[in-house]
This record gives C-alpha cells, sequence and structure tokens, in this order.
C-alpha cells in the first residue's frame, strides 16, 4: 500500500524539479533561475531608482544572497550597478542591453515549462491549480 505524501513535500518536490529544469533551460542564456528572478523582477518594476534593499523586499531574500547575484550579474554584464545621485552609500541597479536582448527568450523558457508542468490538464483544470496555488503562497506568505 502506498504512504500518504504530504502537501509540503508535493511542492518542495516540484519545486526541486522546476528549479532544475529552469536551470537547464537557462543555461545557455549565461544564467541561473534566481539570476532570472532578479532580472524579471527588474523588467517589471516600475520605479525609476531601484536599490538591493528593493530586490531584496520583492522577492523576500537576504542581503547577502542578493549581493551575491546583483554581483554575478554585474560581472556577466546583464545590470549596472551605479552609487545614487541621492545618497552615494546607496547603489542604484540598471539593465544593461544584454540583459533586454534575452528578455524574451527567459520568457519563452517559462512558458515552455509551464506548459510542461500542466501536460495533461484542461483550460479549466489548470486555472483552479493557478488559484489553490495563489491560496497556498497566500497561507504560507508571512504577515
Amino acid at each position: 500500500m502506498r504512504q500518504r505524501t504530504t502537501i509540503g513535500f508535493l511542492i518542495k518536490q516540484i519545486n526541486n524539479g522546476y528549479e532544475k529544469e529552469f536551470t537547464n533551460r537557462l543555461r545557455a542564456l549565461g544564467i541561473t533561475s534566481s539570476q532570472c528572478e532578479v532580472l524579471d523582477f527588474l523588467f517589471t518594476c516600475s520605479q525609476e531608482e531601484i536599490t538591493p534593499r528593493d530586490v531584496e523586499r520583492a522577492l523576500n531574500l537576504k542581503n547577502p544572497t542578493v549581493t551575491g547575484l546583483l554581483k554575478r550579474l554585474d560581472e556577466k554584464g546583464f545590470i549596472l550597478s551605479v552609487p545614487s545621485n541621492k545618497d552615494k552609500r546607496c547603489k542604484n541597479i540598471y539593465l544593461t542591453e544584454k540583459a533586454y536582448d534575452i528578455q524574451k527568450r527567459m520568457e519563452m523558457n517559462r512558458k515552455k515549462l509551464d506548459k510542461m508542468l500542466t501536460i495533461g490538464m484542461s483550460k479549466k483544470e489548470t486555472a483552479a491549480l493557478e488559484k489553490m496555488l495563489e491560496k497556498v503562497l497566500y497561507n504560507i506568505a508571512e504577515p
């Protein structure tokens, strides 16, 4: 008889598989899934000046993690980190042309992976899954 698997375990296993597959797909672009997440935030952020602290808050990451991600993205030429005009202790982060060059391919990889995740599901089932996962995320989010 099969042992019942917990929801948390299933979510963790799905996340592990997703991260591995997404990183494999992004390897050709020279980035990891974590770096892609930072770039996505920067692409969609409407703020004129974005600081590392903004990235920390938006992605719920710790300072050392964000510092490392931004350093590697800077080294690879995807971002520029420039001292703020308002406060020289702070740095503003700007996307480079190189980042914009891979934006569509990043999105295409994500869409292909999402499609793979929902193979065998109807549009109605996929919509229901999204709704349930949003509830789970809401339930686990910090107040």
